[in-house]
């Protein structure tokens, strides 16, 4: 354990004491889960062994004061204690390992993919096909992660544009239905950003900001708990009861 986590244990343990109890719905971040039978990931932070992924589901749909939601029930309601399950990027892990188990366990989950990524079958992240197959299930949602991932706060205000509706567009063509949902490349936007996102005709949209969400929150800054390969089941039930937020406060 290095001394930078041990640094983020401690708040953690201090932020506990200190920090509002609260009832809201937390919507979780994922990326990568692979199949440590086959390889092996250690300094990859956002790359889960699948049973530790597997591990963290179950405890969630055990507990039985949470519930795990769509993401576009954020769209009227904010249900206490619920939980929702998205994953960036659009990696075939996403699709071979962790969609699986959830749909076998008819839990619903979002994945926000990287336009570009799919229509370029770049290496390690989902085809074309693989997309629309999930598309068709009830239980899956899919949004926008931009064209290219780039962070948008370093765009011109055309490329921003571009990225937002070429991506929507893109997988609107694909899919057959309207795309609503976007994730945040990096996290990163600020308000003119958030205006254009309002513009391209999005009405959920989610940061990298720790926190749970409320029902005041604006939609399109909408928070998220980072989800990491360190994260035992202790410390995973930390991040569900917020004991993790102050990461919310870095500077970014």
């Amino acid at each position: 354990m290095n001394s930078a986590y041990k640094r983020k244990l401690f708040i953690t343990k201090i932020y506990k004491i200190f920090k509002k109890k609260q009832s809201s719905f937390r919507t979780l971040m994922y990326h990568s889960i692979f199949d440590e039978k086959i390889e092996n990931k250690p300094n990859q932070l956002w790359s889960l062994k699948s049973s530790l992924f597997k591990e963290q589901i179950n405890f969630i749909v055990k507990d039985d004061n949470k519930k795990i939601y769509k993401t576009e029930t954020l769209l009227s309601d904010c249900p206490t204690n619920g939980i929702s399950i998205t994953f960036d990027d659009g990696y075939l892990d996403t699709y071979e390992i962790a969609s699986r188990y959830l749909i076998e366990h008819n839990i619903p989950f979002t994945i926000f993919a990287i336009t570009n990524y799919i229509k370029n079958n770049k290496k390690g992240f989902m085809d074309r096909n693989m997309l629309k197959e999930l598309s068709k299930n009830d239980l899956v949602t899919i949004g926008s992660h931009s064209a290219s991932h780039c962070k948008f706060t370093e765009l011109d205000d055309k490329s921003i544009y571009n990225e937002l509706n070429y991506s929507k567009s893109y997988l609107e063509d694909l899919l057959g239905k309207e795309i609503i949902t976007l994730s945040y490349p990096h996290g990163k936007f600020n308000n003119k950003i958030r205006d254009k996102v309002y513009e391209a005709g999005y009405k959920l949209a989610f940061t990298s900001k720790f926190n749970s969400n409320k029902k005041i929150e604006n939609k399109l800054s909408l928070c998220r708990s980072e989800i990491w390969n360190t994260d035992t089941t202790e410390i995973f039930n930390q991040k569900l009861k917020g004991n993790w937020d102050w990461l919310n406060y870095r500077l970014s």
